[in-house]
């Protein structure tokens, strides 16, 4: 049997140098001004072979001298496998190790024409390199190797040639995003970044500069498409990944290039003589440094003029206002400090005259009245249909989840600890998209939190796993990847800096991303070209009903939407006859009770944690409308027999708002409660959910309306514990 035969038990084989290619074709070259694609039938010509030899080895061996070195001194360590396939005219070309296959060609070589000393080498590899043959026909499947090595794995490639190889997957191979990120084991923010930055660099390369482009400026491209304030400067748009604003896009273009210096008004330019002036923009950083003034026009002139993008930072009056904010931060931070220390009467006089000065400088800022506000919105005004299918494939202990039953009210069951209240938090930031607050909210509600700043070093502490969930919403695929992390970069403020969080999101078409960064001592930052989100949201749960003043907004939409009449004559025929008024005092932020029993009005809270519970839980719906209610709990401090006069009036809130419903309970009379009441003709309205937990596994049961009212008439069936 032939040394070159596959050997029993794998697919290996032994095979001559002499026999093995170098592959021409490798991503690793694409970069090479010499790189050309070379079909297999010439792969093994000899100028091609030899031209291969020297992009991979370098003009003098400089790419693979750690491995010529390393043979040398260890001989030959089969850590990684070499991975080769077999070409129709006899030989294999390397899919997988071509530097070490570069690096014993070279070995042999010498020690064949110069005898030179191999260390540890044995000579007989030579003539016996053991390697696996690569039999899968598909060349993608090829690509997809060496994605999982030099893109997600321990040895990457250049950005330029990574973003390239991913280039190919999705234009030549027509894979779709998901599929690249699944075999390719990277987030959909890195597929999509790197795919915008080629796009931009190509618009680059067309350009009057595009004969200066190398694939050392790739991470400058890079770096704008993850800028959001230069994406909109340069009028990018992520659905034809083209940048439409001509004037802006060349002149930064001209920021990233040499140009040629124009003696005098009568010459011509002298750039043929070597007389350039350099890019003002050349590491990545710069990109960071740009974005801060780019929409100062001041700083832009300095800019173009001296061609010294340090210079101009200084200069920025949006630095200066920068600088300002940052001082302010600063100085709150301290008198935090100060307050909680015992100052000496000493110190007074001091305090008061910076008291004094503090008080004349916000007089003179409140006469300014310069504000600035962040804007949120819903992709769409009126839908047509709500969630028709969620899947959660990660957040906290639910993966994989598939939830495909549901209808208009989805009530989730399940005992403690299963899983119940991350549904709704999972379908709460499925709604929020790219809204960074949707994470600060669940956040908040989970950990119980009073107040409306969240400790930074807590909220970083929680931010840990990645987060993915998709569904269809409105007959389009919506989905949120939430991705936590750390940046090196270094003009961040390292003193302060504690994580990053990464939004990206997709709602049919339109594609978002969200980056934001959380210091310690200072305010959270957020890039984003636009805040949306796929449609109203109202997220309940019983901690904040032990915070009324979170409902001020809910009254006052229900009071716009006439919902309030509809609200206090369910109470006055269910629970309280007397009951003629709910009002809102907005001096104290309280909710006042008109009662014909009392001759002054009471405060809600003097009455029992059920009127109060149904009335906070209807204020809901006005807010939430073509929306989405989530209610956690249901059954808190609502009574079983309340529960039977309250759930149709949510489903009458639901239809007339538009409104889909989801509810969690744990108790098993709430949920035989709520089932009483539904009416046969509306049953396809509900949709009745168990989840269950086996070996550490969440899964669940489904149910719609009308098959669980069958099974609950058949017997005492307990939906919590349904396998």
């Amino acid at each position: 049997m032939s040394e070159e035969n596959k050997q029993p038990g794998a697919n290996i084989r032994k095979v001559s140098l002499r026999n093995l290619y170098l592959d021409p074709n490798n991503f690793r070259l694409i970069h090479e001004v010499e790189q050309v694609n070379v079909p297999d039938e010439k792969i093994k010509d000899k100028d091609i072979a030899n031209r291969t030899y020297r992009l991979v080895a370098g003009d003098k061996n400089q790419n693979i001298q750690d491995l010529i070195e390393s043979f040398k001194s260890n001989g030959y360590l089969p850590v990684d496998q070499i991975q080769v396939r077999e070409i129709a005219n006899g030989g294999y070309v390397v899919v997988e190790g071509n530097r070490r296959i570069a690096a014993l060609k070279f070995l042999s070589n010498e020690y064949n024409g110069k005898s030179i000393d191999l260390g540890k080498l044995d000579e007989t590899l030579f003539s016996k390199v053991p390697v696996v043959l690569y039999e899968d026909p598909d060349d993608s499947h090829y690509l997809i190797l060496m994605a999982l090595k030099h893109i997600s794995g321990n040895r990457k490639w250049g950005e330029w040639n990574r973003a390239k190889l991913l280039e190919k997957l999705m234009t030549d191979y027509h894979l779709s995003e998901d599929n690249i990120c699944k075999q390719v084991a990277i987030s959909k923010t890195e597929l999509r970044r790197s795919i915008r930055a080629l796009a931009l660099s190509n618009q680059y390369r067309e350009s009057d500069y595009g004969d200066q482009f190398d694939e050392s400026m790739f991470p400058l491209f890079r770096e704008v498409a993850r800028n959001t304030t230069l994406k909109e400067w340069i009028g990018w748009d992520d659905a034809t990944n083209m940048a439409n604003n001509t004037e802006n896009r060349e002149l930064f273009f001209s920021w990233l290039s040499k140009e040629p210096v124009e003696e005098d008004s009568d010459s011509d330019y002298s750039g043929k003589d070597g007389n350039y002036r350099e890019p003002a923009i050349s590491k990545r950083d710069d990109i960071t440094i740009l974005s801060k003034i780019i929409k100062d026009p001041g700083a832009l002139e300095k800019l173009e003029e001296y061609r010294n993008l340090h210079e101009a930072y200084r200069t920025s009056d949006l630095i200066f206002k920068e600088r300002i904010k940052d001082a302010v931060r600063s100085l709150a931070s301290d008198v935090d400090i100060i307050a909680q220390l015992a100052i000496s009467s000493e110190q007074a006089p001091q305090l008061e005259e910076t008291f004094g000065k503090l008080r004349g400088i916000v007089e003179k800022a409140r006469s300014s009245n310069l504000q600035g506000v962040e804007q949120t919105s819903v992709f769409h005004d009126r839908i047509d249909d709500h969630f028709s299918s969620i899947t959660i494939t990660a957040y906290r202990r639910l993966h994989q989840l598939k939830v495909t039953k549901i209808s208009r009210i989805n009530l989730f069951a399940g005992i403690n600890n299963s899983g119940k209240t991350s549904i709704l938090e999972a379908v709460y930031l499925l709604c929020k998209q790219n809204d960074f607050n949707g994470i600060v909210d669940v956040l908040r509600r989970r950990g119980k939190i009073p107040g409306d700043h969240i400790p930074p070093k807590w909220l970083t502490d929680q931010l840990t796993e990645t987060i993915v969930v998709e569904g269809i919403f409105d007959n389009k695929m919506s989905s949120v990847e939430i991705r936590p992390f750390i940046e090196e970069s270094t003009t961040l403020d390292r003193a302060r800096y504690l994580k990053s969080v990464e939004i990206s999101t997709q709602f049919g078409t339109h594609k978002l991303e969200a980056l934001t960064r959380i210091y310690q001592s200072r305010d959270r930052e957020t890039q984003a070209d636009t805040i949306k989100l796929l449609s109203k949201v109202v997220f309940s749960s019983p901690f904040f009903f032990n915070e009324p003043h979170h409902y001020t907004a809910f009254y006052h939409r229900s009071v716009q939407s006439k919902l309030l009449p509809e609200i206090f004559q369910f109470i006055q025929e269910k629970m309280v006859p007397t009951v003629k008024d709910i009002r809102l005092v907005d001096e104290f932020q309280r909710f006042l009770v008109d009662d014909d029993r009392f001759e002054s009005s009471m405060d809600l809270t003097s009455y029992g944690e059920g009127l109060q519970r149904i009335f906070f839980t209807s204020l809901l719906f006005a807010s939430a409308k073509d929306g989405v209610v989530l209610i956690d709990e249901f059954e808190n401090a609502i009574h079983a027999d309340l529960i039977e006069t309250f759930a149709p009036f949510i489903h009458l809130l639901a239809k007339e708002f538009n409104v889909q419903v989801f509810l969690t309970s744990h108790s098993k009379e709430c949920i035989d409660s709520f089932v009483k009441t539904i009416p046969d003709h509306e049953s396809s309205d509900f949709t009745f959910h168990a989840l269950v937990e086996d070996n550490a596994t969440i899964s669940i049961r489904e149910f719609d309306g009308k098959e669980f009212c069958k099974l609950i008439e058949a017997g005492d069936v307990d939906l919590r514990r349904a396998q």
